[in-house]
């Protein structure tokens, strides 16, 4: 199993795709080759950071982890976790902002928020990499050719 990579970016719009590039890169050196969901939270949660959990003198971090189901992204930024917790909004059909976590929960088999330390908080999201036991339990009754 390779090894969990995390990259530093700075507080700059250019970041949220250098993040989204990290990220391309490093899961197919791992070799997956479906990243696009990872991709697309990954540049959420960026956009998050930038706009909601840093100031300018304090970028954010993106750190991806393998386990045993999949792969965990974490989004670190230096905003305190007591000061108003992000969570899904419900903007109107006309908003162009407020749909990041949203999407994060639409995509991600499970997401949170964990306090960082010495400040700020850790946005993260899993994503299975394997096919959910139904789906193998549906491949292997329906038997082989």
């Amino acid at each position: 199993m390779p090894e969990a990579t995390q990259r530093f970016f700075d507080h700059q719009p250019e970041s949220v795709k250098a993040a989204r590039d990290f990220t391309t890169r490093t899961l197919t050196a791992w070799g997956l080759d479906d990243t696009s969901d990872i991709r697309l939270v990954v540049s959420e949660l960026a956009t998050n950071a930038l706009a909601h959990g840093s100031d300018a003198e304090h970028g954010f971090l993106v750190r991806l982890e393998p386990d045993d189901g999949g792969i965990r992204l974490e989004v670190h930024d230096s905003r305190d976790p007591h000061q108003s917790l992000p969570g899904p909004a419900c903007p109107a059909p006309e908003a162009e902002t407020g749909r990041g976590l949203l999407i994060v929960t639409a995509l991600a088999d499970r997401w949170g928020i964990d306090p960082r330390r010495p400040f700020g908080k850790i946005v993260w999201s899993h994503f299975p990499t394997a096919p959910p036991a139904t789906t193998i339990r549906a491949v292997q009754e329906a038997g082989t050719c």
